[in-house]
Formats: C-alpha cells, sequence, structure tokens
C-alpha cells in the first residue's frame, strides 16, 4: 500500500466530516435564511433592511467584516453598509454615520468599457460568485485600493467572498462582500468555505425580492404624496381663481385702478 492511498478509517471520517458539514449548511438554510427572508419582507425600512441582511450572512460565515453595495441610476455600486469587527468599523445603518468612499463605476467614464478590474464590480457585471482565497495573491482583479487601507488601518483583508444581489429580473441591483472569514475554533483567517457559497446567494437573493419590494413601495409612496402635492396646488389655485373671478375681487380691483389714477 502507498502512501499516498487513504485508509478505510480515514475513508469514514472525511464521510463523518462530511456529513456534519452537510448538516450545518442545510440548519442554516432551514433555520436561518428561510426566517430571514420571511422577516426581511416585514423589515420597516430600507436601512434596517440592508443592515440585517449584511450581519446575518457575516455570521453565516463567520466573517470578520463586510460591505454591501447598491447600485444606483449613474450605473455605480455606491457603498450602503460598512462593518467591520476586529477595526470596530461601523459606517451606514444603525450607526448614523456617514459612508465617504466614493462609489465604484460599472463602466469606465471615458470609454464605457466594462469595470472586471474590481470584484464588486465583476461579480455585478457578470452575476456571478467570486470567492477569492487571498486578495494578495489573486490573479485578475485589482485590490490597490484594498492594500492602501490595510496599510493604512494596519489589518490584512485576506479572504474575499463576493456575491450578488439579483432581482426576480435577474437584474443585479447590489452586491454583498463579505471578508476574512475565521475559523470558529482557532479563530485564524481562513478561505469561504465553498459550501457556504450557496447559502449566502439563497440569503441574497431573498435579500434582492425584500429590497426589490420595498423600493416599489417607496416609489409607490413617492408618488401618492407627489400626487397629493399636485392635488393640493390644483386646489390651491382653484380657490385662488374663485376669488379673483368674484364680483367683489372685480370691484375691489376697480377701486385700486381709480384710486392709483387720481394720485
Amino acid at each position: 500500500m502507498s502512501g499516498a492511498e487513504i485508509t478505510p478509517a480515514e475513508q469514514v471520517e472525511r464521510l463523518q466530516r462530511r456529513i456534519v458539514e452537510l448538516e450545518r449548511h442545510f440548519n442554516a438554510l432551514v433555520h436561518v435564511v428561510i426566517p430571514m427572508g420571511v422577516g426581511l419582507l416585514h423589515s420597516n425600512g430600507k436601512e434596517q433592511l440592508l443592515e440585517a441582511i449584511l450581519l446575518e450572512a457575516k455570521d453565516l460565515c463567520h466573517a470578520d467584516g463586510g460591505t454591501l453595495y447598491l447600485r444606483n441610476d449613474d450605473d455605480q455600486l455606491e457603498f450602503a453598509i460598512v462593518r467591520n469587527r476586529s477595526l470596530g468599523l461601523a459606517l451606514g445603518g444603525s450607526s448614523g454615520a456617514p459612508i465617504e468612499f466614493a462609489p465604484l463605476p460599472l463602466r469606465d467614464p471615458a470609454t464605457g468599457a466594462p469595470n472586471q478590474r474590481n470584484v464588486a464590480t465583476h461579480a455585478a457585471l457578470t452575476g456571478l460568485t467570486v470567492n477569492i482565497a487571498d486578495a494578495y495573491a489573486a490573479e485578475g482583479f485589482e485590490f490597490s485600493g484594498t492594500i492602501a487601507f490595510d496599510r493604512r488601518s494596519g489589518y490584512r483583508s485576506t479572504s474575499f467572498l463576493t456575491v450578488p444581489l439579483r432581482n426576480n429580473e435577474s437584474r443585479v441591483i447590489g452586491v454583498l462582500q463579505l471578508i476574512n472569514a475565521t475559523d470558529p475554533d482557532s479563530g485564524q483567517v481562513v478561505p469561504f468555505d465553498a459550501g457556504v457559497e450557496p447559502i449566502v446567494e439563497s440569503l441574497s437573493t431573498l435579500a434582492a425580492a425584500a429590497l426589490e419590494v420595498y423600493m416599489r413601495e417607496e416609489k409607490l409612496r413617492r408618488q401618492i404624496r407627489e400626487l397629493h402635492v399636485r392635488i393640493d396646488q390644483d386646489k390651491r389655485e382653484r380657490q385662488v381663481a374663485e376669488i379673483t373671478e368674484s364680483d367683489y375681487f372685480q370691484d375691489l380691483q376697480r377701486r385700486a385702478r381709480d384710486l392709483r389714477r387720481r394720485e
């Protein structure tokens, strides 16, 4: 028997670990993702909704940090919520702290070429999940901004899991990015387990659906408010017209003209 062969005992042990892992993923789906999706549909506000999405995803993956981006009308990814436990960083959402990071353009402003170098914009453009074990060794993506942030803060951004948020029309309306998965036992930073990707994608799908519902409702509320303003404006204009066209008002105007002529 060669040293590379796996013994029956090792095979059983690997199978047992795989079964435990699958059970954990199933429990996460049944006891976390599905109830979370139901809860998201009843969230009272956009900020509460976004924060719940990010925090639940962080907990599911034992991630140290995370960012949730939203796609704006200028085809950019805006920073909506930023959290990092090790750095004590909390921006956006319930923190009340503003986010001053510039949005990420999905296309080059000069040429219109798609911005595939940034992992978040790449996920938004392709609609695909990207799992990176070490940003400093990743090929095909530009992490200069991340490395510059690490130098300023003393942090070490290593593993990344970037998941697009797609609505029911398959349009990407945001991106969820988790940073630095940690081993629950050792606390060491490790790559994101590929097995959690479907779980986070399920959560992202539910989150995108809930966010889409909220945005439609908010648009409807805005239209109703605008309609009320127009109705009130029309009402005021009719009231003014009724006053100015009355015999009493016309008589006052004649008297005023007569007084001006006499003066």
